[in-house]
C-alpha cells in the first residue's frame, strides 16, 4: 500500500516521545524527516541540526550534544556534490567518513539507534539490486559513502541503512534533476527556445517524502540491518523529463530530445553507471514497502504552487 493511504493510522505511534537527532538538516532528505516527525509525531523531540548548527567533521561539536542524548540519530549529513567529491575527495572524505566516525561515536555513547541513507551510486548497474547485490561503486563519492556505512554497521551492529533511489523534492530547495529542469524549462520558454536535450540514463525518480515516511516506519517497527529502497519502476531522465513536461502541460511549447547517456557523461566529472534498477526485497517481506510508482509520486509533487506558477499566463 502507498504511503499517503497509511499515515492516517499513524504508523509512526512508536516513535512517539524519542529523542531524536537529524544531522544535515538543512538538505532535502534531512527535511523531509523532520518535516514528517513534526506533522505525525508530535511528542517526539526533534534537534534538526543543519551544517552550520552541527559540522559533523568537528568532533567537539559532536561530543557536545551527549548531554542531550537522543535516542535514534538520523544521520543526512553529507557532501552531495558528485561531481566536486571527485576533485576534493580529502574534503569529502572529512564529512562521509571522519564526520561519520564523529555521530557513530556519539551515538553509541548515548545508546541511540541509528539511521544512515546510503546512495544508490554505490552500485555499478551491472545488475539488478537487491539487499544481496554486492556494492562496486565507479566514483568517488560512492567509494566514500560506501565506507562510511560499513563503518555504521562496524560499530553499531543494531543500525540500520537504507540505500535509497535517486530522489527529488524540497520544491525550491530541489538541487536534483527534477528541482533544476523545472525552472530551466521555464527560463527556455521565456527566451524563446523550443527544445532540450536530454540523456537516456536510466533510474527510479524517488520523492524524498516517501523516502523519510518509509525510513521512519522502519525506524519505529524496530528494524536494522540493509534495506533497499526505491520508488516503483524506472525511468530514463528524457522519460522523466517528458513526463514532466507531459504534466505541466508543455508538451506543445517544448521538444524533449534524447541523447545516449554517453554524451552526457563527457561533461561530467564523476562516473555514474548508465542504469541501477533496486528492488525493495526486504521492505517487501516484511509488508513494510510505502513506495509509489514514480509517476503517481511525480504527479504529486509537479502539482505544487512552487511549479505550476513558473507557467501561469
Amino acid at each position: 500500500m502507498r504511503c499517503d493511504d497509511l499515515r492516517e493510522f499513524n504508523e509512526l505511534s512508536a516513535l512517539e516521545g524519542s529523542r531524536i537527532l537529524i544531522t544535515g538538516a538543512g538538505g532535502m532528505l534531512g527535511q523531509a524527516f523532520a518535516r514528517h516527525l513534526a506533522e505525525q509525531v508530535p511528542t517526539a523531540m526533534v534537534a534538526a541540526l543543519d551544517r552550520q548548527a552541527f559540522d559533523v567533521r568537528q568532533r567537539e561539536q559532536a561530543q557536545a550534544l551527549r548531554a542531550w542524548r537522543p535516542d535514534i540519530v538520523i544521520h543526512c549529513a553529507v557532501c552531495s556534490d558528485v561531481n566536486w567529491c571527485e576533485d576534493h575527495a580529502e574534503a569529502a572524505a572529512q564529512v562521509q567518513i571522519q564526520g561519520t566516525r564523529h555521530v557513530v561515536e556519539l551515538a553509541r555513547e548515548c545508546g541511540a539507534r541509528f539511521f544512515y541513507p546510503q546512495t544508490f551510486l554505490i552500485y555499478d548497474g551491472s545488475q539488478p539490486v537487491d539487499e544481496a547485490t554486492p556494492p562496486r561503486p565507479l566514483s568517488m563519492y560512492g567509494r566514500l559513502k560506501l565506507e562510511a556505512e560499513q563503518i555504521v554497521l562496524e560499530a553499531s551492529p543494531q543500525a540500520l541503512t537504507v540505500r535509497m533511489g535517486g530522489f527529488f523534492g524540497e520544491h525550491a530547495r530541489d538541487k536534483n534533476f527534477v528541482g533544476k529542469l523545472v525552472p530551466h524549462l521555464a527560463g527556455l520558454l521565456r527566451s524563446g527556445v523550443d527544445r532540450m536535450e536530454i540523456g537516456d540514463r536510466i533510474w527510479q525518480p524517488t520523492l524524498t517524502d516517501d523516502l523519510a515516511y518509509n525510513s521512519l516506519l522502519l525506524l519505529a517497527r524496530g528494524e536494522t540491518g540493509r534495506f533497499c529502497m526505491a520508488s516503483h519502476g524506472q525511468a530514463s531522465f528524457f522519460e522523466l523529463a517528458r513526463e514532466i513536461v507531459l504534466r505541466l502541460g508543455l508538451d506543445r511549447r517544448v521538444e524533449i530530445a534524447r541523447v545516449p547517456a554517453e554524451t552526457m557523461a563527457r561533461k561530467e566529472k564523476a562516473v555514474r553507471p548508465d542504469a541501477v534498477v533496486m528492488r525493495n526485497v526486504a521492505l517487501q517481506a516484511r509488508g513494510l514497502d510505502r513506495q509509489r510508482t514514480w509517476q503517481d509520486s511525480l504527479a504529486a509533487y509537479l502539482d505544487h504552487p512552487y511549479f505550476t506558477k513558473m507557467f501561469a499566463p
